[in-house]
């Protein structure tokens, strides 16, 4: 973790969604990464929130990792979490089109 970046307290909103997230091979201490210090947080549907934050998946490169949660008072409940290709999230302004 980086040196300034302070742990927040999270969990999975039930262990299925645990088991998906580590099928997807994303660990505890991934998720931990992004919720501590994301490069972007955009809001999701149904009042969730999606963290993002960039990082090099060996034998991939570059990805994004998307964490996706619920905040609950001061804890974050994290619902699904994934790799993506970082350009399929990156958002276009008129002037960069």
């Amino acid at each position: 973790m980086a040196p300034g970046t302070r742990l927040v307290p999270w969990r999975y909103a039930k262990d299925m969604v645990r088991k998906k997230i580590m099928m997807r091979e994303l660990d505890d201490s991934l998720i931990s990464m992004v919720l501590s210090g994301p490069e972007s947080l955009i809001p999701g549907r149904r009042g969730r929130l999606i963290a993002q934050k960039e990082h090099v998946k060996e034998g991939f490169g570059k990805l994004l990792i998307r964490v996706v949660y619920e905040q609950t008072g001061r804890e974050k409940v994290v619902v699904s979490a994934y790799w993506a290709r970082p350009e399929r999230y990156r958002r276009v302004t008129k002037n960069e089109s």
